[in-house]
């Protein structure tokens, strides 16, 4: 019962539902400015101005450590948390918001749910992990209870747009947003880690400003080279339909808090587990909407919601289920 009580006692586990919870909010005003300002104008905005945000904490948090960043010793670091702010947050983000740009909110949210599967592979890959098949399927069932509060009828009936194309373009998207969030949270496990190696700590925070300057900088790069700077500004400068207010809500909630303590979360446990309780974000966001658009929250929800939360829960206590079976 005592390791029953430490594994959700870990604070890694308070983390990931503090950072599903944040995650949960974000997405609601992400959907708005997504429609509002378009998903590659959203993308630019809401990168630069999470940044603004990460450097001035960054700084307050400890100014000291926050320049030893710039010092050759991690270059590591620079390297792996890098690849992971431009697989994560430029490419993942950019087809997050293609997603809830069609789909809507709840439903393209419900799609994050494939990232776990991301995670756990390439974690076995780069971070020699492993998972016993109890936590293997914790994951499963996870992604079946989730997946059960959001594709029923009733729900597909809430997607803006009908047309076929369109919902399939959704999908897609949405599946692709999932492998590259689950790859660039093993990516950053992977920066953190090798500057443990080195006897380096990093402070999540520092991560998460490293994530972002190498994310916006190769947006903002790749935009400059195409010459479409002027294409995606147009709708920023014009504030389109209101957009900003939403942008600005979504990024604090999302790259700002959200990013920040998800690699709190991935510092203390392993990237798929982590993942996973990430993956009930379709499932706080039935309450979050609850709040914000007074919507119903039917039987096959809430039935949903307990589904899910059965898999997270059989994933964090998989080693003592494996003893007792």
């Amino acid at each position: 019962m005592a390791q029953e009580v430490n594994d959700m006692l870990n604070p890694g586990i308070f983390f990931g539902l503090l950072t599903t919870l944040s995650w949960s909010f974000c997405i609601f005003p992400f959907t708005q400015a997504a429609r509002r300002l378009g998903s590659n104008s959203l993308n630019h905005f809401r990168l630069l101005l999470a940044l603004c945000f990460i450097t001035i904490i960054s700084f307050a948090v400890d100014s000291k450590a926050f320049s030893e960043i710039f010092s050759s010793e991690y270059t590591q670091a620079w390297l792996w948390l890098g690849l992971s702010g431009i697989v994560g947050l430029t490419i993942g983000d950019y087809f997050a918001f293609e997603a809830y740009s069609v789909l809507g909110a709840r439903l393209g949210s419900v799609l994050t749910t494939f990232a776990p599967a991301a995670a756990l592979c390439l974690a076995w890959i780069l971070l020699d992990e492993s998972l016993s098949y109890i936590g293997i399927i914790g994951i499963f069932i996870t992604i079946i209870g989730v997946n059960f509060i959001s594709l029923g009828k009733k729900e597909r009936d809430k997607i803006p747009t009908h047309q076929q194309s369109k919902i399939t373009i959704g999908v897609i998207a949405g599946i692709l947003s999932a492998f590259c969030q689950g790859a660039g949270l093993v990516l950053a496990k992977k920066g953190m880690l090798m500057e443990k190696e080195l006897a380096i700590t990093i402070n999540p925070f520092h991560a998460t400003f490293i994530r972002l300057t190498i994310a916006t900088s190769s947006l903002y790069l790749l935009t400059i080279f195409r010459g479409k700077i002027k294409t995606v500004m147009k709708p920023l400068f014009e504030n389109k339909d209101g957009g900003i207010k939403f942008a600005i809500a979504g990024t604090i909630f999302g790259p700002t808090l959200g990013v920040s303590l998800s690699l709190f979360t991935v510092s203390l446990i392993e990237p798929s587990i982590a993942q996973t309780i990430f993956s009930l974000v379709p499932a706080f966001a039935l309450f979050v909407a609850r709040i914000l658009t007074k919507e119903k929250i039917t039987f096959q929800s809430l039935l949903g919601v307990t589904i899910a939360m059965s898999g997270v829960i059989i994933l964090i206590w998989r080693d003592r289920i494996q003893e007792l079976l």
